[in-house]
């Protein structure tokens, strides 16, 4: 596991799976009321709702098999950096991964096990990228493995998995539904829970690309 092109290989085909899994369900996706998808005030599983996303079978299928191959993509990087906060890293992102591919076996039509799932991927994904980002930043001078400016790599994925996190718990004090619940009536043109989860979705493919260039440099 400490070749980094075990990382390289895993972290770019789990991020080309699911691209193109949602991008592929996005095209085909029409909504309850007819609507085409919008990142702008739709969540992204919506694209995996059984019964309502034409290929929703597509988008899950992508999760699943992306939360699979980036498995040892994390083990993977844990053992090639150094130190407790590479572990730490290793450990929750193979939780968020295990996470990840769960959300794909229990779409959004099966509400209660998808936000177990889901909230499992947000928080291990948050500890994940906020743990290897440190460990990053202060490996010692004599085992340097990546450059340490890649430790900036993570900020807006940290950002994000952390800003989801805060309107999630705000909403779940606020209103009686789950807050990973869709909005189906009245859909506002802008929701800002659903634009910021998908700011999660784009920062963290962006993470794991620019780990993978930045060990491709040392193969």
């Amino acid at each position: 596991m400490k070749n980094p092109s075990i990382f390289i290989f895993s972290g770019i085909t789990g991020s080309i799976f699911v691209i193109l899994g949602t991008l592929i369900s996005a095209f085909a996706y029409r909504g309850k009321q007819g609507e085409t998808y919008s990142p702008l005030n739709h969540f992204i599983s919506e694209l995996g709702e059984v019964g309502v996303s034409r290929l929703a079978w597509v988008f899950n299928t992508g999760l699943i098999l992306c939360g699979l191959i980036l498995i040892p993509a994390c083990i993977s990087l844990g053992v090639i950096l150094p130190g407790f906060l590479s572990k730490l890293g290793m450990t929750s992102g193979v939780i968020a991964a295990v996470g990840l591919a769960l959300v794909g076996f229990n779409p959004m039509n099966k509400l209660e096990p998808h936000g177990k799932a889901a909230v499992t991927f947000f928080r291990s994904g948050l500890v994940m990228v906020l743990s290897f980002s440190l460990a990053i930043a202060i490996q010692p001078a004599n085992h340097l493995v990546i450059p340490r400016m890649y430790s900036l790599a993570g900020l807006p994925a940290i950002l994000s998995f952390g800003g989801f996190l805060l309107l999630m718990g705000r909403s779940s004090r606020v209103e009686t539904r789950d807050p990973l619940q869709p909005i189906t009536d009245n859909r506002p043109k802008f929701w800002l829970m659903a634009t910021v989860e998908w700011s999660i979705f784009m920062t963290i493919v962006l993470w794991f690309l620019l780990i993978a260039v930045s060990l491709q440099k040392i193969t």
